[in-house]
């Protein structure tokens, strides 16, 4: 089994001295369930992902796990999760009898993935806001529900909150997405209702290994909480960064700080985000998981002042969207392992990106009750995400987005890769 923790860590800055060896590597017995004064509560998620679900297909008993006490997990972060109108319209099309959408078809593609991680991660680009707003896409989103129960369904375990769209649909709007969210069996990062849930750590326990998660936003688009609120958007500050990480590091085995930071569309991250990255290392994040451009950056180890190295992925792109430009159909699923030994020991290893592809059709003339401004965009239908190794250039031959972008092909969509995610990241796929 495994549990999610909340630890109030307030304002002072707490110091931790381990040592520090390569590869992520974390000084052996440190207790993540001991808080010292620091008061919290944990709460537990149902059912028990952990067990063994019985014999496999060959009838062959399970594998043993290793008895020397190292626990192996796999993590997955997927980018931004992105329901433009017209993915609405066709969610709606897809519904059979008894539902009003359906979105689990899209991420079937990928679904393989994300259910064999032990931890998975995805930030929700648009929000949860509720029915009473309506349901819209571009450019002041509100998601339905069914599509964050497709999310769930999927496994993902980890959903973030921070991005410019969390104010889309105003206060009342972000309230009813926390809402949602607490109801969900999930732990959601980068959503507060007040300054003392600001400080709240956000820690995600399994199977004895304990990651630390903080999520920062460059910008809410302009909107504003009124004057008065109890409501925090957490703005990136690198002052509170770095004061929220030293008190966040030594309660926890890891920790994660997921950024949605940088600009559109653009293939490189900027001198902020480097200064803010390398800022962020030094002080012991041990992943660092950018999103917002909607297209990949750097992936790149970052050694750090005081010793080992941090994984920082400037931006791994979209995991789906109905974007239309060639650029923005490609993103990557992060994945890693996560090993602890019996000493306590802690190591990040076989880092890769597995690219995944966004794929629709074109209908001339189809429209929906969705997407009513952009009038000219409908005729999108089929949504689907694949696994950039499990696309053809059969399908590429048939995608919509070619009508809005003539750059689109099979082989550029591949040089993306190739250009913008090192070797080392990539399968052999990707190395001929």
């Amino acid at each position: 089994m495994f549990k999610t923790k909340f630890i109030f860590a307030g304002a002072a800055a707490f110091f931790i001295l381990s040592a520090l060896l390569s590869g992520c590597e974390r000084a052996a017995g440190t207790d993540t369930n001991n808080t010292g004064d620091v008061p919290g509560f944990t709460f537990p998620r149902g059912g028990a992902p952990d067990e063994s679900s019985g014999q496999p297909e060959n009838g062959a008993p399970p594998a043993a796990p290793p008895n020397d006490g190292t626990v192996r997990l796999g993590f997955i972060a997927a980018g931004d999760n992105i329901m433009h109108a017209v993915m609405l319209d066709d969610a709606a099309a897809r519904a059979s009898a008894g539902e009003k959408f359906n979105f689990t078809d899209m991420y079937k593609g990928v679904a393989d993935i994300i259910k064999a991680a032990d931890i998975a991660l995805v930030n929700a680009e648009t929000p949860i806001a509720g029915g009473e707003f309506g349901y819209s896409g571009y450019p002041m989103f509100n998601t339905p529900e069914e599509n964050a129960h497709a999310l769930v369904g999927l496994g993902f375990d980890i959903i973030n909150l921070a991005n410019n769209h969390m104010l889309d649909k105003g206060e009342k709007g972000y309230k009813n997405h926390l809402d949602f969210w607490d109801a969900q069996p999930v732990l959601h990062i980068g959503g507060f209702r007040d300054r003392a849930d600001f400080e709240a750590v956000r820690i995600y326990e399994k199977n004895g290994v304990s990651i630390a998660f903080l999520s920062y936003t460059y910008s809410t688009n302009g909107m504003v909480l009124p004057a008065g609120s109890e409501m925090v958007i957490p703005f990136i500050d690198s002052a509170v960064i770095e004061r929220q990480i030293k008190a966040a590091r030594p309660l926890a085995d890891l920790l994660f700080v997921v950024m949605h930071w940088g600009e559109e569309d653009s293939f490189k991250s900027d001198s902020t985000q480097k200064s803010l990255a390398q800022m962020m290392a030094d002080n012991g994040a041990d992943v660092i998981i950018g999103m917002h451009p909607h297209v990949f950056q750097e992936t790149v180890w970052l050694e750090r002042a005081g010793g080992g190295r941090t994984l920082a992925v400037y931006s791994i792109g979209n995991l789906i969207s109905g974007m239309l430009g060639a650029k923005n159909m490609i993103g990557g699923l992060l994945g890693f392992d996560i090993v602890k030994t019996a000493n306590g020991a802690v190591t990040l290893e076989n880092a890769q990106i597995t690219p995944v592809m966004t794929h629709y059709g074109y209908q001339p003339g189809r429209t929906g009750p969705y997407n009513p401004v952009y009038q000219f965009q409908n005729g999108r239908l089929g949504f689907q995400v694949y696994k950039f190794e499990d696309y053809t250039r059969e399908l590429a031959a048939e995608h919509g987005v070619a009508l809005f972008d003539s750059a689109f092909s099979y082989d550029y969509i591949k040089s993306l890769i190739k250009t913008h995610v090192p070797r080392e990241f990539l399968s052999d796929f990707y190395k001929d």
